[in-house]
C-alpha cells in the first residue's frame, strides 16, 4: 500500500478522496480492524468511513455522556434543596430525554 495517511489521533486517520478510491479494498480490511478514516477532496472533509459497530459504539458512548450529565444536574438540585432552580422546561426536558414519540 503506497498512498498516504495523516493520522488524526489514535486509530483515525486522514486520506484524499483518490486514495481512499483507488485503495478502498485496504481501507475496508482495515476498517475491519477498528481504524476510522476521515475522507477529504480538496481540503475539505467530506466522508467518515468506519465500521458499523465502531459506529453503534460511538452512539452509545455519547448517549451515556448524555445521561451521566442529566443525572449530576438532579443530583446538585437534590443536594441544594432548592427544587426551584430547576425549571419547568428543564423537568419536561428531563422527563421526556430518551423518549421515542
Amino acid at each position: 500500500m503506497d498512498f498516504t495517511m495523516a493520522a488524526g489521533g489514535g486509530n483515525i486517520f486522514d486520506i484524499g478522496a483518490f486514495d481512499a478510491k483507488t485503495y478502498f479494498s485496504e481501507l475496508l480490511r482495515k476498517v475491519q480492524g477498528g481504524a476510522i478514516f476521515n475522507i477529504s477532496k480538496n481540503g475539505k472533509k467530506i466522508a467518515v468511513l468506519q465500521g458499523a459497530q465502531t459506529a453503534r459504539n460511538t452512539q452509545a458512548l455519547e448517549a451515556h455522556k448524555r445521561i451521566l450529565e442529566r443525572s449530576k444536574r438532579l443530583r446538585q438540585i437534590q443536594e441544594s434543596g432548592n427544587f426551584e432552580a430547576i425549571t419547568r422546561a428543564e423537568l419536561k426536558e428531563l422527563k421526556n430525554a430518551g423518549r421515542k414519540y
